[in-house]
């Protein structure tokens, strides 16, 4: 497995992986897959501004993804982001998401950010366990937090300190890898 930052030609593969999710899954608030160039946009956006790492066999198939992106949009958020990590199907449980996200953390932390926030839908013992084993912490659960598939879902939220928050912090650093 290798990991690299995210090019504009691996986008069709991670809305392979990420489309089962929204369409069978509650992991994502998302309720409809985005056709390909939608999806090809929103990803160059992501990755101009924030780290975007993806991993891959030695055939060059995508098995995982981790990126960060806006938390909020008002600029007294800039210093933290949400982060999220999708992985294939048949490369869960191979250690891969701990690797994405030991990947994007320390981009986090060389950018200046403060906060990496993960939003996990629940029931997800699976993530929250991989937030947990990647130093994130508990700190709230939204209950009823958003309907999909006819369900009511709680969302839990975990953080990770990437740097301390001092008085007068410059602007993190808004560039891909």
């Amino acid at each position: 497995m290798t990991l690299r930052p995210y090019r504009p030609a691996d986008c069709a593969q991670i809305l392979a992986i990420y489309g089962p999710i929204i369409a069978h899954s509650s992991a994502t608030f998302e309720v409809e897959v985005p056709s390909l160039n939608d999806f090809s946009e929103r990803l160059a956006r992501i990755a101009g501004r924030f780290p975007f790492w993806v991993a891959e066999d030695a055939q060059g198939s995508i098995l995982g993804y981790a990126y960060a992106t806006t938390h909020r949009e008002r600029i007294a958020y800039q210093w933290a982001v949400e982060t999220s990590v999708y992985v294939a199907p048949t490369a869960h449980r191979q250690g891969l998401g701990r690797a994405l996200y030991g990947a994007l953390l320390p981009s986090l932390v060389e950018r200046g950010f403060v906060w990496a926030y993960g939003v996990i839908t629940l029931p997800n013992d699976a993530s929250i366990a991989l937030h947990a084993a990647c130093g994130y912490e508990s700190f709230a659960t939204y209950s009823a937090a958003g309907q999909k598939f006819g369900e009511w879902c709680d969302v839990h939220w975990m953080r990770y300190a990437l740097n301390q928050a001092r008085p007068g912090m410059s602007e993190p650093t808004f560039r891909g890898l």
